[in-house]
């Protein structure tokens, strides 16, 4: 039987390499692991200052422009100020019909000078203004746009050819809404583009995807009229759930005028009216060029 020395021999020879190995192994995933987690962070900074620059950039050129501006019209300012001092504390100022009339000039040129600088800063926050907004409505034209094209494929499996005939009216008013915006980026004080871009808005507030017009060109007074009938679906693989007609004039001046269903009645304002139409033309118009029996 061995002795206690012999056992405390015995244990002294126990290999414990791999335990040893093991502990280094997960020292290293543990430094890796930290090191990609600081990478991580850094990567986000750098990112972070990326952004803050770049908007910062932005703004400076925002207010460049604005302190240009009141430099240029700060400049104008005191040179029309200096002139007019100089002519009135002259011992030569005489106070003839004449000199007045130049003096009397002078501080209306001053007055211009003011409201052409609060004109001009205006007019660039309106052209920047207009930018952003026709941006916004070129990206929703080209979203509508892709929308369309897979349900207008499912509208052809179920109705055919005649599908072809149909247009979106949430597509035709996003481009009629920029197109007036561009005109009205250039004029921006037109109150009838104003007020057209408005109701187009309002229009288009909760329209959806699903409603389709087929149209018809009739010349009535002069106006060249486009005579729409309006599909309402709950379901493209369904026929249209509702119909309905109206009568784009092609002016900002006149809105379009809806006649509502085939059996419902409409009024018509004096605008109209005023205009030489009369309800019996618009009654004429409903029954002949409104496509009631487009999908019978």
């Amino acid at each position: 039987m061995p002795d206690i020395s012999e056992k405390i021999s015995k244990g002294k020879e126990n290999d414990y390499s791999p335990v040893n190995q093991y502990i280094d192994e997960q020292s290293r995933l543990r430094r890796a692991r930290s090191f990609w987690i600081n990478a991580k962070s850094w990567a986000l900074i750098v990112v972070a200052i990326g952004i803050l620059a770049v908007l910062l950039a932005w703004a400076y050129s925002l207010l460049n422009k604005h302190y240009i501006l009141k430099r240029v019209a700060g400049a104008q300012k005191a040179a029309i100020e200096k002139k007019v001092n100089e002519a009135i504390g002259s011992g030569d100022f005489s106070k003839t019909k004449e000199n007045l009339s130049k003096l009397e000039g002078d501080i209306k040129l001053l007055e211009e000078n003011e409201k052409l600088e609060k004109e001009n800063e205006n007019l660039l926050d309106d052209k920047d203004n207009f930018t952003s907004q026709i941006s916004d409505l070129e990206m929703k034209i080209e979203s509508e746009k892709f929308i369309q094209e897979n349900l207008k494929k499912t509208l052809e499996e179920n109705f055919g050819d005649k599908v072809a005939g149909l247009e979106s009216e949430n597509l035709e008013l996003l481009n009629e809404t920029k197109n007036l915006k561009e005109k009205l980026k250039s004029n921006p004080e037109n109150s009838e583009l104003i007020k057209k871009i408005d109701e187009l808005e309002k229009q288009g507030k909760g329209m959806g995807n699903l409603r389709y017009f087929a149209h018809k060109n009739v010349k009535l007074n002069k106006y060249d009229l486009t005579v729409k009938t309006r599909f309402h679906f709950e379901d493209v693989r369904k026929k249209p759930n509702k119909v309905e007609c109206y009568i784009n004039f092609g002016t900002p001046t006149l809105a379009d005028l809806e006649l509502g269903t085939e059996k419902t009645n409409f009024n018509v304002n004096t605008v109209y009216k005023n205009k030489g139409f009369s309800k019996k033309d618009f009654l004429n118009i409903k029954k002949k060029h409104c496509s009631w029996n487009y999908f019978n």
